[in-house]
């Protein structure tokens, strides 16, 4: 990608972020047509941005990890380590889909404490791209599903998720290199 690409993609993520905040919180607080997170798992749930708020409740529900994949946020730092809740940070700019190797990552810190019996809460600004991007390639590789079953159930867990994630390049890489040893 070109470095002006970037730039206006920073650029552009860094106009809209304000907008895009108060109509996401429109859509949670004022009309609750979607929640602020939803359980996709038993142990795996997606959501938006936490408030400082928000970070005390889910350490109070036993959230012991956290995927922020906002780059415009690093999120409440203080209360997660008051918490003892381990926070991975994939920094992604607003309207893009995360890396690869960042989704890689994720759901291999995912898999680290699901496999402890404990809950992981994964974000982005509204929970709708960035962070459902991470948790459908989580749903391909631990439960067998393909992109299009990863896509349906995502959707029937958390309805504001946007509908063609499984389209994404980095998915179909991604379930192409779940798959590649098996012809």
């Amino acid at each position: 990608m070109s470095i002006m690409k970037r730039f206006f993609q920073h650029l552009y993520a860094r106009a809209i972020y304000w907008p895009s905040y108060w109509y996401n919180w429109t859509m949670i607080r004022r009309l609750k047509w979607w929640q602020w997170y939803d359980e996709i798992d038993q142990h795996v749930f997606v959501g938006a941005v936490p408030s400082r708020k928000m970070a005390e409740d889910l350490a109070a529900t036993g959230i012991a990890g956290v995927i922020n994949t906002c780059q415009e946020y690093e999120g409440p730092l203080d209360i997660y380590k008051q918490h003892g809740i381990e926070q991975l940070y994939l920094p992604t700019v607003d309207f893009t889909p995360p890396s690869v190797e960042d989704i890689d990552e994720g759901v291999r810190f995912i898999e680290k404490y699901v496999e402890q019996d404990k809950d992981v809460y994964v974000h982005c600004k509204a929970g709708r791209a960035r962070s459902a991007t991470i948790v459908l390639c989580w749903l391909m590789k631990a439960k067998g599903m393909t992109p299009e079953q990863a896509q349906v159930y995502m959707i029937e867990k958390r309805r504001q998720v946007l509908s063609t994630l499984y389209r994404r390049p980095v998915v179909q890489a991604y379930y192409r290199a779940l798959h590649a040893n098996d012809a």
